[in-house]
Formats: structure tokens, sequence, C-alpha cells
């Protein structure tokens, strides 16, 4: 009964673009070539045929993202009722009907019932929840505001998940974020049998506040392994190497925003470095403003990326995309004037590739951040400036 109340008492912002059309429409079956039914065929599975069948429309994006979606939702080392108690969570903090959808059926197939279900929405402090719970709830929470699992809520999780485990939760809160990035932006349609919507009547109120606590020059949480054939020296590569089908799929993801994104790469280390700044990620920062002044930004060009989408100067192109990045930071979607300017200049393709590319290393920084990766050697004359430390 209290849990009713509550949700009765409390007023809930409803998610953005739920009932306009789709920005880019999913395939039909009849529009689908040899490849495009191969990749939705294979990820049926998933439940999620309104999101396959638009990412499809990019096969090579689809390929790329996809795997690793399934590994998280089916195969991940995290217990099965643990995971949906984060996607749901997730989706909550996302605002994303879409994602919550498709998640609460597979929420109840692991033993959630509906009041719990409910609460998640509540939050970590809702009474009800047994400790671990509680912190798995939290540590949602904790990334979607700070980028960074708190030391008390990482505590409580390492006590009883190993390294692969802690690995799949934050790197998996990311990309269960990015898919309701790209439903929202896109818009895409819930399917037609899908009945459950994220729960009315209850305020929007994530239960932690920007800290901006980091490990950069402290003790990393999750210690690289040491150099290895086949692994790169890079601390980020070496720390995440522990589960190699896992890292495998992660690294594809990775591949394909850096090496295979239809983006200009001005344009994608943009996009990558203001979601450092963003999330408040020293090593991205320092990994990719380096690799920005190597494919041509300039000092005037990374000031930019620091002050953001208001700051002068830069193309209409470069000023959307940085709008982009803070609007999927901080609303989950991209608005329709940005979307409208974005697709004056982009293709498709593009598009979908700039979602990527922020989602991709959004949920990257949820991981760098929180296992306290270290700088490398070659990182000091590319750290943050001190206004950002």
């Amino acid at each position: 009964m209290k849990l009713v109340v509550l949700l009765v008492a409390a007023t809930y912002l409803a998610p953005t673009f739920v009932t306009a059309a789709p920005r880019i429409a999913p395939l039909a079956s009849a529009e689908l070539d040899d490849e495009q039914r191969a990749l939705t065929t294979r990820f049926a599975a998933l439940g999620m045929r309104s999101a396959v069948a638009t990412y499809a429309r990019y096969p090579a994006l689809a390929d790329a993202m996809l795997p690793y979606t399934e590994f998280l939702l089916t195969k991940s080392t995290l217990p099965a009722r643990d995971r949906e108690l984060l996607w749901l969570r997730t989706a909550w903090l996302a605002r994303s009907d879409y994602v919550w959808a498709q998640r609460v059926p597979a929420a109840r197939r692991v033993g959630l019932n509906n009041a719990e279900i409910a609460r998640v929405a509540l939050g970590p402090d809702a009474p009800g929840w047994k400790p671990f719970d509680a912190a798995l709830i939290r540590a949602a929470d904790e990334l979607r505001v700070d980028a960074f699992v708190s030391d008390a809520t990482w505590a409580v999780l390492a006590a009883r998940y190993d390294a692969n485990q802690l690995t799949d939760l934050v790197y998996g809160v990311g990309e269960i974020e990015m898919h309701a990035t790209f439903a929202s932006t896109l818009r895409i349609e819930i399917e037609p049998e899908l009945k459950d919507r994220l729960p009315s009547g209850v305020a929007y109120a994530p239960a932690t506040r920007q800290a901006n606590a980091r490990l950069v020059g402290k003790t990393a949480r999750i210690e690289p392994l040491p150099a290895a054939q086949g692994v790169p020296n890079a601390n980020v590569f070496r720390t995440f190497a522990r589960n190699p089908p896992a890292d495998d799929l992660r690294n594809r993801v990775g591949r394909h925003i850096r090496d295979e994104t239809s983006l200009a790469p001005r344009n994608r280390e943009q996009l990558i470095m203001r979601v450092g700044v963003l999330c408040r990620s020293e090593y991205e920062w320092a990994a990719h403003s380096r690799i920005g002044r190597q494919v041509g930004l300039d000092d005037a060009d990374v000031a930019r990326v620091i002050a953001g989408p208001s700051s002068p100067g830069g193309n209409a192109l470069e000023t959307a995309l940085l709008r982009a990045a803070d609007e999927l930071y901080r609303d989950d979607a991209i608005g329709d004037a940005t979307w409208d300017a974005l697709a004056k200049e982009l293709s498709q393709n593009q598009l979908l590739d700039a979602l990527f590319t922020f989602g991709g290393f959004r949920s990257a920084t949820y991981a760098i951040n929180s296992a306290g990766v270290q700088l490398d050697a070659n990182m000091s004359e590319f750290r943050f400036p001190q206004s950002l430390r």
C-alpha cells in the first residue's frame, strides 16, 4: 500500500519524443536486402524488432553494435536478476519507454515481481530493497549523473562481484543507455505486443548528485593485466582484457567508431572529446585530444570543445555536433532544432554514427572512470586543462 501512495504522490516528467513519427523509419520486411535480412534474423531473439530494423539500414553499424548488446542482455557474467534491475533503472533514468517496455517482460522471466519492477522507478532509497539490490540501482544512478561509481557503492559491489562482473556492470549500463538515446532520438516505435510503459506519477529524481570524484593519480580499482601479446599496451586495453569474448565484442564497437565511421575524423574527435569533458574522463580526453591534434584540430578548436556549443567560432556542423552531445548527455535525446541542423549536413549513416560515437564513448567513460584506469606515460602533455580538473 505504501508503494501505491508513493507512486501517486510524486510528479513524473514525461519522456521525450514518444508520439512523433520516427526520424529514421525501420526497414519493412520487403525492403531488406540479403545482408539486412541476415542481421534482422540473427538478432530477432533480442525482441527489439523496431530498433534492429532501424539499425539495419546501416549494416556495418548494426554488425558492430548488436553482438555486444546480445552479450549484455543474455550472456554477461552478471546474474540475470541483477542485470535486469540495472537495465530497468537505466531505462528509467534515460526516460526511455522503449527500453522499459523491452526489459519488463525479461525482468518478470527472471523472477522480479510487479511490485519490485514498480519500485525500480522509486530508486535505491525506496523501502523494501535488500542492500545489494539498492547498491545495484544506486550504481546506475551514479553512472548516469557522475559517470563514476562512488567508493561506498563500489565497495558493496566488489564484495560480491569479480573484475569481469564489475566490468559488465559499468559498460552494460552505458550500452543500455545508448540504446535508450537511439530510441528517443530516432523516435523508434515500441513493438505493439509490448504493453509496459514507464510508471506514471513518479518524480524524476536520481539518488545522487554530481561530485566529479575521480581516481586519476590514485590507485586503480581494477589493475591492468601485464603486457601480453595481442593486447595493446595502453592501460585501458589491459584493464578490460580479462574476459576475451566480451572484450572482443567491446573492441568491435570501438573499432567501428575509431576506424570505420562515416564521420569525418575531426568531427569524430570533437564528439569524443566533448564526451570526455561532459563525463570528466581525463583518460579519454588525453587519448583523443592527442588524436584530435593529429587530424587537424588547433588550439581554437580544442578550446571550443571545452567551452561547448555556445562558444564562438566553428562552422554550423561542428556547433550542431557539440550541441547534440550536450543534449544527449542532459536530455537523452537530440532536440528538433539540433537534429534538423545535423540532417542538413550529414547523411543518414553519419547521423547514426554520431549517435553511436556519443553512446559508445559515454559507456567507455563509465568503465574507465569507475575502474580507475590510470593515464599512460605518453599522456602528460594532453591532460585536462586546470579548469576541468
